[in-house]
């Protein structure tokens, strides 16, 4: 399995929501400004082309994290 670094993601803010992408497939994780997960968005990619060195579950804690500190909390 590949280590993820937070280089794989793109966080961005949609109104009163956050986006997390996870670039290598594409799959978007939407966060509420309370944290609280409100829905997550298949891949981009083809599923014969998904990368099969990651994580599903390491990949959406990674998303939970990067959303926490973008709304300005420390860990």
């Amino acid at each position: 399995m590949n280590a993820l670094r937070t280089d794989d993601f793109r966080v961005e803010k949609h109104n009163a929501e956050w986006v997390v992408t996870f670039t290598p497939t594409g799959a978007r994780f939407f966060f509420r400004d309370d944290g609280m997960e409100t829905r997550t968005s298949e891949s981009d990619v083809p599923p014969e082309d998904l990368p099969t060195d990651y994580d599903p579950l390491e990949i959406e804690r990674m998303a939970a994290r990067l959303a926490y500190l973008a709304r300005g909390h420390g860990i």
